[in-house]
């Protein structure tokens, strides 16, 4: 098991016990008698504390994990962040002219008879 399964086991974990600590009454009446409250409160939210901290571990590695990784795109596919939505400059554009001296295709064609 890895350090960052193993923190956000620990997390939960510790939520879980700061939850029963702090419904203790509600689980088990009485259980408070027996027990001294004000030490079983700063149990509940010393489990609170290390399992936020916990959480928080886990999820900042989890985060820069995702952020480092390299973008895979499937081969031979354009690269979405090449293309550009902007119309082309007339100014560069060579084969205009070209386009505008060629003859119309619906014209007829002079034939060379021999």
């Amino acid at each position: 098991m890895s350090v960052h399964t193993m923190r956000l086991a620990l997390g939960i974990l510790f939520l879980l016990l700061a939850a029963g600590i702090f419904l203790r009454d509600w689980f088990i009446p009485g259980l408070g008698v027996r027990f001294d409250p004000l030490r079983l409160n700063l149990g509940g939210f010393l489990a609170l504390v290390f399992g936020c901290l916990n959480l928080a571990k886990w999820y900042v590695w989890r985060s820069y994990r995702n952020e480092i990784a390299t973008p895979v795109r499937t081969p031979l596919q354009p690269d979405p962040s090449a293309v550009r939505n902007e119309a082309p400059n007339p100014e560069l554009d060579f084969f205009a002219q070209d386009r505008d001296a060629a003859p119309d295709r619906d014209e007829p064609k002079h034939e060379r008879r021999f």
